[in-house]
């Protein structure tokens, strides 16, 4: 067979290759939660004025109904179910249309002034379970992110700011952050703990020798820690004059935190706070204030993280696909064709093309080693595949004809 010159392979894989990354599989964050599901339900209607094509219809309503009342009792608490089902009937039951995928009738039959129908029907849970979670009724649980705190503080009396991830920072002691880390360990997230973190010999910590690291430093320092979000920003404390008539003083005390998704080097949000302390005596009073404003800071955080990472969740990661062996056109359009039937690659499109290689960025909602872990579970009748590199966000693939 005469061989193909490599400039038009390249120009005729350019063109597979790009026609394939324009494949998207809608699957949602709410399907991960909520799957279809079929019921076969009783419906009844009451026979007006003999018309019996009316009774047959309203009877299949009624088993709609029915079906779509048993999907979202599965989604729901009994409880919110009783307490919501004014709001229920309203928003879904008179609305069936939108969440039944298909149905048919089993059977029918009509005894005295009522249809019956014995109805087979399919509810969709994504958008069951969407229609519930936007309307603020159901409670879509996420895992809490773990979190690194990367705040320095400017004590009173003191210079310049000090911090625990430079060279010299591995006793520093922050206490604004100690309050921080208290309040959002309550509310169940995972703090790392920096002190422990220190004693890893392969940080190269003067590569963070400064206060205020950037949103991408803060992004590698949370990727060698592992941490899912870093929170950076600083703390501070200033004294007032003294209140009139006293020798009480007041403090001020103030933090300003960013808080970075870690694999993207994202910013989830920003928030600032304060609080005010009195006492007599500087120590006492700016710790006070420094305190305070942590753990205001950590109640805050904790809560609008939540709602943040909540949001976060639903969003795809971007992972590399990097692919060997695409000379072999009839091996790769397989193995691409496979790859819009994984469960959360939501799209994929080309990075760049190379002589027998292909990168792809790949929209996939979960990490590289479960995206490569689904790969392995795919059926290749004519070639074989050889994961060779998986790291935090890049996949490495050959594919071996057979």
């Amino acid at each position: 067979m005469r061989k193909i010159p490599a400039k038009f392979m390249m120009l005729f894989l350019a063109t597979v290759l790009a026609a394939g990354g324009l494949g998207i599989s809608e699957i949602t964050a709410a399907q991960e939660s909520a799957k279809s599901k079929t019921f076969v339900v009783v419906g009844t209607a009451t026979i007006h004025a003999d018309n019996v094509s009316a009774a047959r219809e309203n009877a299949i309503a009624d088993g709609l109904v029915t079906a779509l009342s048993l999907m979202t009792e599965e989604l729901l608490q009994k409880e919110s179910f009783v307490e919501q089902f004014e709001q229920l009937h309203e928003m879904l039951f008179e609305n069936t249309s939108t969440f039944v995928t298909g149905y048919k009738v089993l059977t029918e039959s009509t005894r005295e002034k009522t249809y019956h129908v014995v109805v087979q029907a399919t509810i969709s849970g994504s958008k069951t379970s969407r229609y519930l979670a936007d309307a603020g009724i159901l409670r879509v649980e996420t895992t809490l992110p773990s979190v690194l705190l990367a705040i320095s503080e400017q004590k009173l009396g003191e210079p310049y700011p000090g911090f625990w991830w430079g060279p010299e920072g591995a006793y520093f002691q922050s206490l604004a952050t100690a309050k921080m880390v208290e309040n959002m360990r309550e509310a169940g997230f995972m703090v790392i703990d920096h002190r422990q973190a220190r004693s890893r010999a392969q940080i190269n910590w003067d590569a963070f020798d400064k206060p205020d690291l950037s949103d991408q430093e803060a992004a590698e320092l949370g990727v060698l820690l592992k941490a899912d979000v870093v929170v950076i920003g600083n703390s501070v404390v200033n004294p007032s004059t003294n209140i009139m008539g006293s020798t009480m003083r007041s403090f001020n005390g103030t933090v300003n935190a960013r808080a970075i998704r870690t694999q993207s080097a994202e910013q989830l949000l920003n928030l600032s706070r304060t609080s005010v302390a009195v006492n007599e005596d500087d120590i006492s009073g700016s710790r006070s204030a420094l305190e305070d404003v942590g753990a205001a800071t950590g109640a805050a955080l904790a809560e609008e993280l939540t709602v943040a990472w909540q949001k976060q969740a639903g969003k795809p990661s971007l992972v590399s696909m990097v692919i060997r062996g695409t000379e072999q056109l009839s091996s790769y359009v397989k193995f691409r064709k496979s790859m819009n039937t994984i469960s959360g690659v939501e799209g994929i499109r080309v990075k760049g093309i190379k002589p027998n290689e292909a990168t792809l960025l790949v929209e996939y909602k979960g990490k590289a080693k479960d995206l490569a872990s689904s790969l392995m579970q795919q059926n290749f009748d004519t070639f074989g595949i050889n994961i060779f590199e998986v790291t935090e966000d890049m996949v490495r693939v050959e594919l071996i004809p057979q």
